[in-house]
């Protein structure tokens, strides 16, 4: 696993944030999911099928892999935290949100973070969940498992009721040995990510204050439910699209990534 940092940042609370650059052309940030950071497979892949014609810029969330965890811990930190990332790189900078990194981005477009586009990748929402809730009950179970030395059950727990995974390929994670001790490494930043997916209910009114072209996509292959929440969010950011990716499930082919941005992009290019 690389664990290369090719740069730093500064937060606007002080903390530090590893940055990772690969490539060279329009400038691509990408914002992964609860286990993603440096080093990890799919955004190592990632990198390497995009970096031909996008400069692939990816960095490690607060807490996460070889960036500083300043506290309390806060939305706004994560927000500022993706702000501190577009300022360092010059030029249009669109943002490809991963899961709980869809999250992320959604709420920066919201805070104000300069980003000119954005695509969003199986965000984890439930379409079924009240949009006007904020119950982020479930977030206080995770922390309540981390402050009694339970990891493992807060994993369990996470991919469980937010990812959706089933107990059946749980538990055969938890047979490969090195990789079960990779998610029990980010343990104690899961309720953090049920925070940022609003307690799974879709923000509504983050939604709303949108304003930049933004595609929501799923997989053809996934769950019905993934694709469910994918629309509603279309529903809920303003002038949004849906694509819905045959072949693919929740963890896509980073060649297949690459075309879905390379026509999105041109897109939005043609209507400017």
């Amino acid at each position: 696993m690389d664990q290369h940092v090719d740069r730093t940042v500064v937060s606007a609370d002080g903390t530090v944030i590893a940055v990772s650059d690969a490539g060279s052309g329009p400038a691509l940030v990408v914002v992964g999911g609860a286990f993603d950071h440096h080093g990890t497979p799919f955004l190592t892949g990632l990198a390497r099928a995009l970096r031909d014609r996008y400069r692939v810029v990816t960095y490690d969330r607060r807490g996460r892999g070889a960036s500083g965890d300043t506290l309390p811990w806060s939305i706004q930190r994560e927000v500022e935290d993706l702000a501190a990332v577009v300022a360092s790189i010059e030029g249009p900078v669109t943002a490809l949100g991963l899961c709980v990194g869809a999250g992320v981005v959604l709420r920066g477009l919201a805070g104000g973070v300069p980003l000119a586009a954005a695509v969003l990748w199986e965000p984890p929402y439930r379409a079924s969940v009240d949009p006007h809730a904020d119950d982020v009950l479930f977030a206080d179970v995770l922390d309540e498992h981390i402050a009694a030395g339970r990891r493992a059950q807060a994993v369990r727990a996470f991919l469980a009721q937010v990812l959706g995974v089933p107990m059946g390929q749980i538990t055969a994670l938890r047979l490969k040995g090195a990789l079960w001790r990779s998610l029990l490494t980010d343990a104690q930043v899961l309720s953090r990510d049920v925070r940022v997916l609003n307690g799974l209910a879709i923000p509504e009114r983050v939604a709303a204050a949108v304003g930049v072209p933004v595609l929501v996509a799923a997989g053809g292959d996934g769950l019905e439910w993934m694709r469910q929440a994918a629309r509603a969010v279309v529903e809920a950011v303003p002038g949004s699209v849906y694509r819905e990716v045959p072949g693919q499930g929740h963890v896509p082919d980073p060649a297949v990534v690459g075309q879905l941005l390379d026509r999105f992009r041109d897109r939005v290019a043609a209507r400017r």
